[in-house]
């Protein structure tokens, strides 16, 4: 056999031994923790807490993105909350209704938005009085929710 035979066979297995030990973790021994990564967009509990208002909880997030996902608000405002044919984008930093913060998005949710008072032309209908009245309108606790959901979405 000539030298260049094992050439080619030698390669692929290096490569092959480099790749298994560089896709294999090892333990630390160091006591510093992990960097926290970045929250997913769809995982409302792995919001940080910090970024949440005074009173508002992670679970109040939680649950109001399951309101929100079971009502017409993904309908209008898109299941992304990045806006539809009938409702805005709720993930920038700004609003046409609302100033940003959790109180308003609790009055705007209580209140709705009368067809009158539409402010952008390509979003033609209402926002219906605490969330339309089917199946029942929301609940004080349901809108808060909704609101720290709606929130999170534009204060991560």
């Amino acid at each position: 056999m000539t030298h260049r035979s094992f050439a080619r066979p030698a390669i692929a297995f290096l490569a092959t031994a480099t790749f298994v030990a560089c896709s294999k973790s090892t333990p630390t021994t160091t006591a510093s923790p992990a960097p926290a990564s970045a929250p997913a967009a769809s995982s409302a509990a792995a919001r940080p807490s910090n970024a949440l208002p005074a009173g508002v909880t992670l679970a109040m997030v939680t649950q109001g993105d399951s309101i929100y996902h079971a009502r017409s608000c993904a309908r209008c405002h898109g299941a992304d909350a990045k806006g539809a044919t009938n409702g805005p984008d709720l993930t920038t930093a700004t609003h046409t209704h609302v100033n940003g913060s959790y109180d308003d998005f609790v009055r705007i949710i209580t209140d709705g938005v009368p067809k009158d008072s539409i402010k952008v032309a390509t979003h033609p209908f209402p926002m219906p009085v605490r969330g339309g009245p089917r199946p029942a309108p929301l609940t004080d606790p349901e809108i808060r929710s909704v609101a720290a959901y709606v929130y999170s979405l534009s204060h991560k």
